[in-house]
């Protein structure tokens, strides 16, 4: 018998020790298999909570945004609606300021020229007529004396001396009358027409 065949045995231990040392090593592979699968396995519960928490967020800000763009869709609906009720507040304005033109045109041109005297007759006699320098006009302009002494028209008006004096002197600076140097006697120096 030149070679004898192997039996199955024989092959087993055979491999058992070309392997036997490699062999030994496996229960340290297979920890540190244990430990990189433990480790992968957790890594990925973490990677999973994490990615359900985006999830979470991703929900929430499409609903916040799904709300917010509601309310802008809102407020712009009303800004419109405010706009379109401005526009009729301006538009009834505009006619009440036209109505209101129209009638103060109206009530200008109806004003006649005697509510215009009787003003101005109002206007002399309550408010001109007892300023000093309009009686020393009128008496100036309405009587044919040329000349007046001041205490003349301090008689003739029952003005005080003072309020005479400072009145030919505006009358004097405005070109109206005449003056003499002691501001005793005053003359017109053009009469009305």
């Amino acid at each position: 018998m030149g070679t004898e065949e192997k039996t199955p045995l024989d092959e087993f231990v055979e491999l058992y020790n070309s392997i036997k040392d490699k062999f030994e090593q496996l229960p340290n592979v297979l920890s540190k298999l244990s430990t990189f699968s433990h480790d992968i396995v957790s890594e990925n519960t973490q990677l999973t909570s994490k990615v359900k928490e985006l999830d979470k967020k991703f929900v929430a800000l499409e609903e916040e945004y799904s709300t917010k763009i509601s309310e802008i869709e809102n407020a712009e609906k009303s800004a419109s609606d405010y706009k379109v009720q401005l526009e009729k507040v301006e538009e009834q304005l505009s006619g009440l300021r036209r109505m209101y033109e129209d009638l103060t045109q109206e009530r200008a041109q109806d004003i006649e020229i005697e509510e215009l005297l009787a003003i101005y007759t109002v206007l002399f006699e309550k408010v001109f007529a007892t300023d000093p320098h309009t009686k020393i006009l009128i008496l100036l302009m309405g009587v044919d004396k040329e000349i007046w002494t001041r205490d003349e028209l301090v008689k003739t008006t029952n003005f005080t001396p003072a309020a005479i004096i400072k009145a030919l002197h505006d009358l004097r600076n405005n070109d109206i009358v005449e003056l003499d140097e002691s501001a005793q006697e005053v003359k017109l120096i053009q009469k009305a027409k």
